[in-house]
């Protein structure tokens, strides 16, 4: 792949102003995955597993082979997804996820999927896990007030799920701006978090197997309660993050029950296409399928140390995985069902990001993004429908890992910058930086196309590459967009 200058990157979004309606637009479905791996269903290559909705996926749409997310841990990444801009652009810097009681971290002025699909005339539900936030003006969620703003104060009509991870308090479901199940009288306290968790004030807390049960029949409810007007629907399942904890019917993987999860993740997928199929609906669905970063990796890590063991390469042949600032924390599975528009059984090695799903979809809808909104957002919508590969739709794609390192693909290359940084501090809230892969005190570069797990650093005998990239990356984060046309 050619890489071209950022100057020459803009892509025009053609058509009425933001807010008009076209009643022939489609109906839109994401489906963003939690810490779940390059290589971990057939389709991408593994192998025993038993992913047949996602390969259905992939024969009825197309396949991203070099499609990233912005961040390798959540809230990165699902901050970039929802309003097509870096997350290092807002006010926290280390790369690290929101805390479980972080305030809301959109502003609600903010164009989001959300928001630019409901002025459109759509319905618009969000389900399952949000981790971005609930709340302004305080320096920790009040479970024991309305929880506003939060996912409907950014465009969303409906909301149902968790607020952040499985072991995060309240451990009960959210649905609009109230905790289910509350006791009256009682006050909501989180007692403890992590895998024994617990919470008073409320009835009953949430069982961790049954979750995905539960917020799966919630997606696929609201579907079936609003497909009489285009919808879009934001599914975030929890499953492959931890705890690993799939439904007692899912078993019998070879990989324990690690595998297991990513049946239960398949089953419910599975779901929704077929509630799509019983409403007809699905040859008039754009259907997105992702991760949020990639999946875990370290050996010592119970379930997926154990699925590494029984050989199950969870990001395929990339290096690293979650948290970390190689190839495997941010590459993430990504396909596109889009019938009579996304050529079917397809396979494309353009380069997109999550946070160019918000252009895309404005592209989509044939509205125009105002000025100073989806600042780092690329209109890739030729990546998905074009029927022979085409020129670049992005020539460069900025990443950071979880300790604030950051790296930058242009072209064939990827720069991992740690020398010359911008400097910051992490929150004192925050957890503490991974540094188990303790990297190199130099900047690394490597080729993806002659060396695509990361084996070679280049930086030595390309130094002027080196400088290059880092010249580009400094000047990305010196602008507030990199999509070329956004400033205000």
């Amino acid at each position: 792949m050619r890489p071209r200058s950022l100057t020459l990157s803009l892509i025009v979004l053609a058509g009425p102003a933001f807010g008009a309606a076209d009643a022939a637009k489609p109906n839109i479905v994401v489906i963003l995955a939690d810490d779940y791996g390059w290589g971990s269903s057939t389709c991408y290559g593994a192998k025993d597993l038993k992913t047949p909705n996602l390969d259905r996926l992939a024969r009825e749409g197309r396949r991203f082979t070099n499609a990233y997310a912005p961040g390798s841990v959540c809230s990165p990444s699902r901050y970039g997804l929802m309003t097509g801009r870096y997350y290092w652009r807002t006010a926290i810097k280390d790369g690290e996820v929101l805390t479980p009681t972080a305030p809301l971290h959109i502003e609600p002025s903010r164009v989001t999927l959300a928001s630019l699909c409901k002025a459109q005339g759509y319905l618009t539900g969000a389900v399952g896990k949000w981790h971005l936030g609930f709340q302004t003006g305080v320096a920790e969620t009040d479970w024991n007030q309305s929880l506003q703003p939060g996912p409907r104060a950014v465009g969303f009509d409906y909301f149902y799920g968790l607020g952040g991870n499985p072991s995060n308090g309240p451990h009960a479901f959210i649905e609009d701006e109230n905790i289910i199940g509350r006791i009256p009288g009682e006050k909501v306290v989180v007692a403890s978090s992590g895998a024994k968790g617990t919470t008073t004030g409320i009835r009953e807390q949430r069982v961790v197997d049954r979750i995905m049960e539960n917020i799966t029949a919630q997606a696929t409810g609201w579907l079936e309660a609003n497909h009489a007007a285009p919808f879009f629907l934001y599914f975030a399942p929890n499953a492959v993050h931890g705890p690993i904890a799939p439904n007692p019917r899912f078993t019998g993987s070879p990989y324990g029950s690690y595998g297991d999860f990513i049946h239960e993740l398949d089953w419910s997928v599975g779901q929704v296409l077929a509630s799509l199929d019983r409403l007809k609906l699905a040859e008039n669905t754009l259907l997105i399928f992702t991760s949020d970063n990639g999946g875990i990796v370290e050996p010592g890590n119970g379930n997926t140390g154990k699925a590494m063991e029984a050989g199950l390469a969870i990001n395929g042949h990339l290096r690293g995985g979650k948290h970390t600032e190689y190839e495997g924390g941010f590459r993430e599975p990504f396909i596109v069902r889009w019938p009579g528009r996304v050529p079917a059984g397809t396979v494309s090695d353009q380069v997109i990001g999550l946070p160019d799903v918000l252009a895309t979809l404005a592209a989509v809808l044939k509205v125009s993004l105002p000025k100073g909104a989806a600042e780092d957002s690329f209109n890739v919508l030729r990546a998905f429908t074009e029927s022979t590969p085409g020129a670049p739709v992005r020539d460069h794609f900025i990443m950071q890992a979880s300790d604030g390192t950051y790296a930058l693909r242009l072209g064939d290359w990827r720069l991992i910058e740690r020398v010359g940084a911008p400097k910051f501090e992490r929150r004192p809230a925050a957890k503490t930086a991974k540094k188990a892969h303790d990297g190199p005190q130099h900047d690394e570069l490597f080729n993806l196309k002659d060396d695509p797990s990361e084996t070679k650093d280049l930086s030595a005998t390309h130094a002027d590459q080196v400088a290059k990239m880092k010249s580009l990356l400094a000047a990305a984060r010196d602008r507030s967009f990199t999509r070329p046309g956004t400033a205000k």
